[in-house]
């Protein structure tokens, strides 16, 4: 292009920097960088955006803050993106690099840099994973007295660490409080929540929690999810009290999940319990799974329950999914 007499613009020079970046070949980019002071082409904010996240991909995130520290002298100022992209570089370098991301945080917010919702939700989410719930807290704290209001995610990495301590009660608090903000509890919010509250085996609480999530955002596998989670849990008691919530629909999740249930009965040498599941399945037209109920059916008749056998692969054939003639 040059040798032709056409100058490649800011746009032309920066996709090439943030390819070479791409590729690991950060130098060749910080070439192309000067390349441009050189033939009179002004780097903008992408320019070095581009450069940063090739630097913090390549574990030199200390070196991509001293160039953002350096920002006002090389006249370009940082953005949102760039802020995001030497955070998770920080963090991902190992997580005893939290409080320097942390005091980077602080050092933007001083400058009137434009942090965002998403730079405090990726230093949050990085305490959480390192089990620091009080650092994360005071964050969230911050959050509020900075005027950045925390969104589903941000919440949910908080009340996801409650959970995890056993803190039960105020992973409830916060949920109530989401919900009160206006804000709709995402697919992860209910799994969170339903896995933690299974986990402590406050299945009570957990279905107080969900009619107050449900009638701000509408999830159709809600109570397939907690009986999947608290089989997994062994806790078929509860679970076997919610199928009912769940057998209204007569849906094929909800087959899945009482065939899930079947099995789990199965596996702790249970069958009695997997041939009722069935049987109530049955009831809402809902065919169990034929492998699986055969496995049923052989058990209860080791056990001396060949009546209840019978029945369970008779109701198949009544609803014509095994010939009568079939041994």
């Amino acid at each position: 292009m040059l040798s032709k007499g056409c100058n490649p613009d800011v746009v032309t020079y920066t996709a090439v920097v943030d390819g070479f970046c791409r590729f690991g070949k950060v130098d060749q980019a910080k070439k192309m960088l000067q390349h441009m002071y050189k033939h009179d082409c002004k780097r903008n904010t992408v320019s070095y955006t581009a450069l940063l996240t090739g630097l913090c991909r390549c574990g030199n995130s200390l070196q991509a803050r001293e160039m953002m520290d350096g920002s006002e002298e090389e006249f370009w100022t940082p953005n949102a993106i760039t802020y995001s992209a030497v955070m998770h570089g920080l963090l991902a370098m190992s997580r005893g690099k939290m409080d320097e991301a942390k005091r980077f945080l602080e050092e933007c917010l001083n400058k009137g840099c434009a942090v965002n919702v998403v730079n405090f939700t990726t230093l949050i989410h990085g305490y959480c994973r390192k089990d620091d719930l009080k650092a994360a807290l005071s964050l969230l704290d911050d959050m509020y007295l900075s005027n950045k209001h925390p969104d589903a995610i941000t919440y949910t990495a908080i009340i996801d660490a409650l959970g995890k301590k056993g803190r039960i009660e105020e992973a409830t608090d916060l949920t109530v409080k989401m919900l009160k903000q206006g804000l709709l509890p995402t697919p992860v919010t209910y799994r969170t929540v339903i896995h933690r509250f299974c986990q402590m085996g406050r299945v009570e609480d957990l279905l107080k929690l969900l009619e107050k999530m449900l009638l701000r955002q509408k999830c159709r596998t809600v109570y397939n999810q907690v009986i999947e989670k608290l089989c997994s849990f062994g806790n078929h008691q509860e679970a076997d009290k919610l199928l009912s919530r769940i057998l209204k629909t007569a849906s094929r999740n909800d087959a899945n999940t009482c065939n899930m249930l079947m099995e789990s009965y199965l596996s702790k040498e249970m069958p009695l319990s997997a041939y009722k599941v069935a049987c109530r399945m049955f009831n809402r037209n809902l065919i169990p799974d034929l492998k699986l109920s055969e496995k049923v059916s052989k058990r209860l008749m080791l056990e001396g329950k060949s009546t209840e056998a019978d029945n369970l692969m008779l109701q198949f054939v009544a609803c014509g999914h095994v010939s009568p003639h079939c041994e």
